[in-house]
Order: structure tokens, then sequence, then C-alpha cells
């Protein structure tokens, strides 16, 4: 790389470092995922008159913040209305007026959007020019329906800003830490050890990465690089720690936390993982199409913090479409609130879970959280 390009590189790293909420928050000061999300709230009602006019002499409150997403999805309803041929042509055949959605109760009136329409025309969901387009993903999840999305610059940095978060929460709290990334190769166009170590990079965190089967080798590395968190699929973390369960004692490595993603990780997995370490493990639940990094356990281990301020949720009835209660079991339904190149409203995730909305005993009493996951039957 010459020079110029160096400097081009470390300009641009370090603006888009500034531009980090997560830098911002301290440990000690509660939930870091849940003050990240307050101050994005916080700083969304102080550059909008509008939001400053209804909001900006009130306390955050769980109520205000149920407002200001009603707020946001209100607006978004209307963007997509003028940017998203989708949604213009759904819209107007539904008769949506935006000015009518007033409570979560009349979400209902908007229709939900199907994978298999995002699979089939994906490009009918965008909001901006392709020149706008910064790096596209393609995923089947677990549906076997490739469905691709598109993201801008400024929306993988809020990404990379909520993945910052969701780290310290999970324990991530010293620039002496670093995490070690197990993602065997993949055949999305995206790869989440990229994502992660470039999040470790912007906030000042060590990384490593290493997707060897050799359970020798990632123990060297550990030990090489210091390891102190862990993360990678629920399946690969199992695996290696049945392995080496005879090559160490549970603590000896000093790992402080293990957080397992992608697929499902079952009590008889965790309680594995955690006895082979001797720290716990954590959850952390996601979908390509909502941004990669959407939810995650902390230590607590009682529910999945969400990323409060990019997405507004619903629990509903799958066969109804009946919105749901707190606590009771229903299809997760998500809209992303923030996104503005290819925005999904009442995005059907074909997950099954419960919403939460007491309080944790991590010290979050603001944010939202949503039971243990499992797949809709077919």
């Amino acid at each position: 790389m010459s020079l110029s390009a160096k400097i081009n590189t470390a300009v641009r790293m370090n603006i888009a470092k500034r531009r980090l909420e997560s830098r911002k928050i301290e440990g000690g000061t509660g939930n870091p995922l849940e003050q990240w999300g307050l101050a994005k709230i916080r700083n969304d009602i102080k550059s909008s008159k509008e939001l400053k006019d209804l909001f900006g002499q009130r306390e955050l409150d769980r109520e205000l913040i149920n407002e200001y997403k009603l707020f946001r999805f209100r607006e978004l309803v209307r963007y997509v209305m003028e940017n998203s041929p989708y949604y213009e042509e759904l819209y107007e055949k539904a008769g949506i007026d935006s000015s009518r959605i007033m409570t979560y109760k009349d979400l209902e009136q908007l229709p939900l959007t199907e994978q298999k329409q995002l699979a089939e025309h994906p490009y009918h969901f965008l909001c901006v020019s392709r020149k706008e387009i910064a790096r596209e993903f393609t995923s089947s999840g677990t549906t076997n329906m490739l469905k691709r999305m598109a993201y801008t610059q400024d929306e993988l940095l809020e990404i990379v800003d909520s993945v910052i978060s969701g780290l310290k929460m999970a324990g991530m709290d010293s620039r002496e830490d670093t995490l070690q990334i197990m993602y065997p190769t993949i055949t999305a166009t995206w790869d989440p050890g990229l994502v992660l170590s470039k999040a470790c990079a912007l906030s000042g965190y060590n990384s490593v990465i290493n997707d060897s089967l050799d359970v020798n080798e990632q123990l060297r590395t550990m030990r090489e690089a210091g390891t102190t968190l862990i993360i990678g699929t629920s399946s690969f973390l199992y695996e290696l720690s049945k392995a080496a369960r005879t090559l160490i004692k549970p603590g000896e490595l000093g790992i402080k936390r293990i957080i397992c993603s992608s697929e499902p990780l079952t009590p008889a997995m965790r309680e594995e993982i955690e006895s082979v370490w001797g720290c716990k493990t954590l959850r952390q639940w996601g979908m390509t199409e909502l941004g990669l990094a959407n939810a995650i356990e902390c230590a607590e281990q009682d529910g999945f913090h969400l990323n409060n301020p990019d997405f507004l949720v619903e629990v509903i009835d799958p066969k109804t479409g009946e919105q749901l209660s707190p606590g009771e079991e229903g299809e997760l339904v998500v809209t992303t609130l923030r996104r503005r190149c290819m925005p999904l409203i009442r995005y059907r995730t074909r997950d099954i879970t419960t919403l939460i909305d007491e309080p944790c005993n991590c010290g979050a009493c603001l944010d939202q959280r949503i039971g243990d996951i499992k797949r809709m039957p077919s």
C-alpha cells in the first residue's frame, strides 16, 4: 500500500472512530448495550426539531421510547412509499395512511413482509441509488431462500457500532481483552469474522481470527494472543469444547466469556461448553437481512437484549397475524427503523419467541428483550 493510501485509510478510520457512540460507553455505567441505545435515541431527538418539540423536555422511559419508535415508524412508512417500488405498490393497494398509526395495535393495519417476497424481488425494496450501496450480502439462513440485502457505508458503520456495544455487554471491557473469532468457512457473501475484527479495530480492542478445526492450533492461538473472549457458531464451539476437555482445566486459559451465534444452543451444549472453559456462554441472535447482529444475552442469561434504537419488534400469532402480549409465544416480526437503503417493515422472521418487557437483573430497565428462540415448523 502506498503512503497516500495508508494516510487515506488512517483518516477514514479516525473519522469512523469519532462517529462511534459505543466508544463513549464506559464500563460500570449499567448495561453497555442499553446505554448505547439510549445515547442513540437522545442524539436523534437532539438533532431533530420535530422530535425535540415532541420529546425534548422529557426523561427517557419505556413510554417515551415506544412513542419515539412509533414516530420513526410513521416516518419510515412515508419514506418507503416514496422510494421503494415494493412498498409503494403494496401500501397504495392497502390504502395505508401513516398518520393513522398512533399505537402499536395500529401496526396491524399494515401487511406483513414475507421472506419469499424479499428473496424473489430484492431490488424492489431498494430505496437509494445503486451508487450509494457499499456492500451487498446474500444469505439463505435456515429457510433455504436466497435473500440479498444491500447496505450503505453509514449503515455498515451503524452495524459495527452495535457490535461493539454487544461485545462490551458480553464482557469485553478492557484494552487488554482479545476476541478470538472462530467461524468455519462459509458460503455466504459476507464473513462475520471480518465484521467482528473490523469492529474490534475501530473500538481499540484486540482480535484474532482462527477457523481451524484443530483443537491444538486453537489452544495455541489462545495462549499466544492472550484470548479472553471467544465467538463462533454454536456447533463449532461445542465440538471444539468436547475436543479440549482433556487438554485444559476449567479457567486455565482465563477465558471470560464465550459467545455462540448463528445456530441454536441447547442447554446440554451450553453446559458442556461452560464446564470445559469455566466461564459463562452467551447466545447471540441475528439475521443477514436485519443487519447481522440484532440481539445478545447478558451474563444473566435471561433473554436476548435487542438493539433497541434500530428495531421495532412485535410477536404475532403466525396463523392469524394478531399481536400477542409480552410472555405469549408467537412469531417475531421486526421493522428496521433506521435503515434507508433497504428497510424492512413488519418482516416475518419465522422465529418463535416471546417479548420480555420487564427489567433485567443486569441493570437494564429501558431496553427490550426476547426469550428463547426456536424455528417455526415448515
